[in-house]
């Protein structure tokens, strides 16, 4: 996920400042021979150093870029692995680019003639529709009919994430897996409390009750987090699953009016604020959430489905349930992990990419059951072996079955050109996590925060009209 936020011309400046330097960094050199003239036209061979080009690279070599770091890294790894064990004329070169970097790093690349053929995308994420604005991707639209990618086989709700209305509605991402967010419940924590964890909680009211139950205190300091929280992107994208439970809506669905009902924005605010001041079943000092997590420093957890295998591996007794009803309808995160082409000086280069692309996407079971997220195929939902094979549905199940799809209608992101990155909730450093972290650390009421949130929002909004 993003959470380095950059404005459109920070964007911009760091891309021009890098370009250059990627420009050399991603050329490997190498020795050819070449005839020259030399002294009265007496032709010589001799040998020189040059740069490679894109021409140079083997055509049967494509260049996947991916940020994935967590557990579901080696899943992904390995589903490369059978892309390449499978297709001896075609093989994918993977190259890990942190997401933190990711910005400054695809954009030059691309620009410069050396970026990857195809990579991992976030629609709406706030990056994308940069890129789209940029001619950074290209349009998928053709080149998914022309290698004969069944596009009816495609949930319709991941599909049309994919597409940019700003952008004709054209498709700038094949869609490969569904995310939601569900709550992680420590077995453990909730036996020693003596809580039934065959009827976790179900409601706002319960939860609260739970996380009491479950909660180590030290004097007024917690230990141990009933509800873990923590500063930035933890609290920003619980807000944001809460406020849209309660009512709240960043921006209206014609994209013209920010902040919808922001007396549920700011009723959502009171009740993470309350986790700390009145309940104190939460504390911000958690520096590393996943950890906290893993090493039993926190008992409930709300999260995306990258965490299950991981939390598996290391032995963590635990269950996953959708997330309560906190507000007045259940809702939960919703973010689309897609795979979208970028922009090559050898346009030759897209059909051989986007048949590696259609085999990911046709043999997406094993990344939509041991990796993560629901898929995005009807065929692979369909399947009968969907929910007995890989990782356990008592840990899997509610990220990725039909009430899990039927809750997940809270967007990351809008697909916005102007200040996209401010609008996502899996942020831990743009505008909207700032603003809201001020209120957790007592510099500014929640009023006053809502203020600047909207205003900020609107003055995205008007400049992108």
């Amino acid at each position: 996920m993003f959470e380095k936020n950059l404005s459109r011309r920070e964007f911009l400046r760091k891309a021009a400042v890098t370009g250059a330097g990627l420009a050399l960094a991603g050329c490997a050199p190498k020795v050819v021979k070449e005839t020259v003239v030399v002294e009265k036209e007496v032709e010589k061979t001799v040998e020189k150093v040059v740069t490679a080009t894109p021409a140079m690279i083997e055509p049967t070599e494509v260049l996947h870029w991916n940020w994935l770091s967590a557990s579901d890294a080696e899943v992904w790894q390995s589903v490369i692995d059978d892309f390449n064990d499978a297709n001896e004329n075609t093989q994918i070169r993977m190259e890990l680019v942190p997401d933190a970097e990711w910005a400054t790093k695809v954009m030059p690349a691309v620009a410069a003639g050396v970026g990857p053929d195809f990579g991992w995308a976030a629609p709406a994420a706030g990056l994308e529709p940069d890129f789209v604005d940029k001619g950074i991707l290209v349009p998928l639209d053709d080149l998914a009919h022309d290698v004969g990618l069944d596009m009816d086989d495609f949930a319709e709700g991941p599909l049309n994430v994919c597409r940019y209305a700003a952008f004709d509605n054209k498709l700038y991402g094949i869609p490969l897996d569904v995310m939601t967010m569900a709550l992680e419940i420590n077995a453990d924590h909730a036996q020693e409390a003596g809580l039934d964890i065959e009827n976790p909680p179900q409601t706002g009211e319960e939860l609260l009750e739970w996380a009491d139950a479950m909660t180590v205190r030290e004097g007024d300091k917690v230990v141990r987090s009933g509800m873990l929280m923590g500063p930035s992107i933890q609290n920003t994208v619980v807000w944001g699953i809460v406020s849209g439970q309660m009512g709240y809506k960043r921006v209206s669905d014609d994209l013209k009016t920010a902040c919808v009902n922001p007396e549920a924005g700011k009723e959502a605010m009171q009740w993470i604020y309350d986790l700390y001041e009145k309940h104190k079943v939460s504390t911000l000092e958690v520096t590393d959430r996943y950890k906290a997590f893993g090493v039993g420093q926190g008992s409930m957890f709300i999260t995306g489905p990258w965490t299950v295998s991981g939390y598996l591996e290391a032995g963590v007794n635990y269950i996953s349930i959708h997330v309560p009803k906190i507000g007045k309808e259940q809702k939960t995160y919703l973010e689309v992990g897609s795979l979208g082409l970028y922009t090559q000086p050898d346009t030759s280069r897209y059909a051989t990419t986007m048949q590696a692309v259609k085999w990911l996407s046709d043999n997406s079971f094993k990344w939509t059951t041991e990796g993560r997220g629901a898929a995005a195929r009807k065929s692979v939902l369909s399947r009968a072996d969907y929910q007995t094979s890989g990782l356990p549905w008592a840990q899997r199940g509610a990220f990725v079955d039909e009430k899990a799809l039927e809750m997940a209608t809270i967007p990351i992101g809008y697909g916005l050109t102007e200040g996209g990155f401010d609008f996502i909730i899996y942020a831990g450093e743009n505008y909207l996590a700032q603003t809201l972290d001020s209120v957790w650390y007592g510099e500014k009421s929640i009023d006053e925060a809502m203020d600047l949130i909207c205003q900020k929002y609107q003055e995205h909004l008007d400049a992108a009209a």
